[in-house]
């Protein structure tokens, strides 16, 4: 345990303090760019387009995720898949530098939607990094809410607060030391090859996966459209008054930090247990928008309740797809399902009348859609807060478990870990000290042997077994 404990810092190693890194620069390089590109193009290329390129924009980064999965999955070719993490950043890096030098409307939108795209890219990498990476550890919640937390007070206090326009420059370097660190070190090599630790599920377990990702995209659905009639709302009196009487990047979008920190800490809390029960209770929150938001003296109130929920329900679907992905035929595109599910949505509403909806009927939208959100959530079994207990494996009744199932020395050691900690692959990699790819490896033999598919499952095998011969 000591050698465990001198590799962590604050209870994160050095690969979790990283990824919390990764995911702090890819989500202040997303908001800082859609911010500027909203406030210059609205001088540049007038209020209506300014909308319109709003919204395509989001339609383009998710282009860009699925660019990745594909480019990914069609890439067979260990160089090319290891570059394949460094073009998205160099690409994006140069569309945006264009941003600050063309002022003529079709040069700049076509800058602004390049941006977009290899954002999207971009995205599509670190996602996957963070569902990959992150698909066995229990502070999973933790890693994801102080690298957006990060980003969010990081883009306010450069943007609104000091008003420092050189940040854009400074992520995009950033964002690309990041991407290099990814190619040159060892320990990720596992990210350019087809080496997680989940075996490819039985028909009957992919029927099973198939229903949990659509309920999954139905919840992502509910959530963002739950604060999609204030978000177009709040949007068209920011460009209406030109981001001065309204400012949806006033001090009110701090609240960001305690939706990630809040649904981030408690989802870790039972694995997972927690996430839903968390979203759904700050959701009760967005139920009293519609009442204030019909009020100018309540705007301010009004934006913290949105930026509280927006924070829980953005942890609660990219928390959701990441610890579901691994386990899917394409976990490229599943990391980052959340993130395609709402921009999609987003763009696809552009000419609905959302904003002229009266009170009545956006609380009757959201108490519906708040009632699907609690059926499909209970349907899934996302409101059950028991959980395996932890074993402490005697060692007469280990011993025999790893007889009777065949397991090597080291893939006895291997099981050793996964039955009494929750530690990540890292953690039991540095703790073994072996490398994390070959730990994965015995992972999967564990899981083969075993007749299991995941953590939870060689828990109840084990525990089956030791009823079975007590």
């Amino acid at each position: 345990m000591l050698q465990q404990k001198s590799r962590t810092f604050l209870g994160f190693s050095p690969a979790q303090w990283f990824l919390s890194a990764l995911f702090a620069i890819y989500m202040f390089e997303y908001m800082v760019t859609l911010t500027f590109i909203d406030r210059r193009s609205a001088a540049i290329t007038g209020l209506a387009w300014q909308l319109y390129l709003h919204y395509i924009d989001y339609a383009l980064v998710v282009v860009g995720f699925v660019s990745f999965a594909l480019l990914r999955r069609a890439a067979t070719q260990f160089a090319f898949r290891r570059t394949l993490l460094l073009l998205p950043s160099i690409a994006y890096g140069c569309t945006v530098l264009l941003l600050f030098l063309l002022d003529h409307v079709a040069a700049f939108s076509a800058a602004a939607m390049g941006a977009a795209y290899f954002m999207g890219l971009l995205g599509g990498m670190v996602y996957f990094c963070m569902a990959a990476a992150l698909a066995d550890s229990p502070r999973m919640g933790r890693v994801m809410a102080l690298g957006a937390s990060a980003a969010v007070l990081l883009q306010y206090l450069l943007q609104e607060y000091w008003h420092i326009t050189a940040a854009i420059p400074v992520a995009l370097a950033l964002g690309f030391c990041a991407a290099l660190y990814l190619t040159v070190r060892p320990q990720w090599e596992w990210m350019t090859e087809g080496c997680l630790p989940y075996e490819a599920p039985k028909p009957e377990k992919a029927r099973a996966m198939t229903g949990t990702l659509a309920r999954l995209c139905l919840n992502t659905l509910c959530l963002y459209a739950m604060g999609t009639i204030y978000d177009r709302q709040m949007m068209l009196l920011n460009v209406q008054s030109g981001y001065e009487d309204y400012n949806l990047y006033a001090w009110p979008r701090l609240l960001l930090i305690a939706g990630y920190l809040l649904v981030g800490f408690l989802s870790d809390m039972g694995r997972g247990k927690l996430l839903s029960v968390a979203t759904l209770c700050i959701a009760l929150a967005a139920l009293l928008n519609p009442v204030l938001l019909g009020e100018p003296a309540y705007y301010t109130i009004n934006m913290c309740l949105f930026y509280l929920y927006l924070g829980a329900s953005v942890s609660y679907y990219n928390l959701a797809f990441w610890r579901i992905a691994p386990r899917t035929g394409w976990p490229e595109l599943w990391a980052g399902m959340g993130r395609i599910v709402t921009n999609l949505f987003s763009a696809l509403l552009t000419l609905a009348p959302i904003g002229s909806l009266s009170m009545p009927a956006a609380i009757a939208i959201d108490v519906v859609l708040f009632g699907v959100l609690v059926v499909s959530m209970a349907a899934g079994g996302e409101l059950t807060l028991t959980r395996p207990a932890q074993l402490e494996a005697p060692e007469q009744a280990l011993e025999q478990f790893c007889l009777s199932c065949r397991l090597t020395p080291r893939e006895s050691e291997v099981l050793r870990k996964l039955l009494e900690s929750d530690d990540s692959l890292q953690l039991i990699a540095g703790d073994l000290a072996i490398s994390v790819r070959m730990v994965q490896r015995y992972v999967t033999s564990i899981y083969e042997k075993t007749g299991t598919k995941s953590r939870t499952g060689l828990h109840q095998r084990y525990t089956k077994h030791m009823l079975e011969h007590r």
